[in-house]
């Protein structure tokens, strides 16, 4: 894969769309030292300063709707990678974050880019590895760098992610969500806990109780129904 790479840029995710509108051949990955406008879901700001891992990976796609599940498929892809370069375990907190004892260490942000005859997917990743995570100002996040107590090989963790990723995608778009169910399952983050779900100014709360087959979230009723939820961001602090 061809890697574009910078020492600052305003956003990996935009800079990455504007080289495939412009027609660059994929799949190619654009990262950067620092971004001074890097965004995560719903236009949220994301903190990235120099020593985190600020990436966009950028590949066709048979249609939109086969990458549904893909911010989930590219959180197993690092989380993988994180556990075998540094022993760090991390669990998915769904649609799109990883966690490492309930404090935030991954953001994955996943967009579609359609154009005639093709379907470009924008998969942005961006992780705290070396970077100093300032808890007054964010007190959900953490680093591997402090979880570990000692710097990462960013590059070679860089190397590992791009690579993983884009073999998930493709187990994605030939064998559907089905091959990772199991790993999701058992690492997934709040199980059995209460929290809510918004999306589009509508909430539904509910205990965790799993994915679906389609990689909905699972939310159990008081009443020991279960109800599905396509989309939204989790509150449960």
């Amino acid at each position: 894969m061809e890697l574009l790479a910078y020492p600052n840029i305003a956003s990996t995710q935009d800079t990455a769309r504007q080289i495939a509108l412009d027609g660059h051949s994929l799949p190619f990955a654009v990262i950067a030292e620092t971004q001074s406008e890097g965004r995560g879901r719903r236009g949220r700001e994301w903190n990235s300063p120099p020593g985190g891992l600020w990436l966009t990976l950028a590949l066709a796609v048979p249609s939109p709707e086969a990458v549904r599940q893909s911010a989930m498929v590219a959180a197993h892809a690092v989380a993988a990678v994180v556990l075998v370069e540094t022993g760090v375990r991390t669990l998915v907190k769904w649609p799109n974050d990883l966690l490492v004892k309930r404090r935030k260490v991954c953001g994955i942000l996943a967009e579609t880019l359609v154009r005639p005859g093709t379907t470009i997917l924008l998969v942005g990743i961006g992780v705290n590895v070396n970077n100093v995570v300032l808890s007054d100002q964010l007190p959900h996040a953490t680093s591997l760098r402090e979880e570990l107590g000692y710097s990462v090989d960013l590059q070679h963790l860089c190397a590992g992610i791009l690579n993983t990723v884009e073999l998930d995608m493709n187990i994605l778009i030939l064998r559907g969500f089905d091959p990772f169910g199991p790993w999701m399952k058992a690492n997934l983050a709040l199980w059995g806990e209460l929290i809510t779900v918004e999306f589009n100014n509508q909430r539904e709360s509910g205990c965790v109780a799993g994915l679906s087959r389609t990689g909905a979230l699972l939310l159990k009723n008081p009443d020991g129904s279960l109800k599905e939820v396509d989309a939204g961001s989790v509150y449960d602090w």
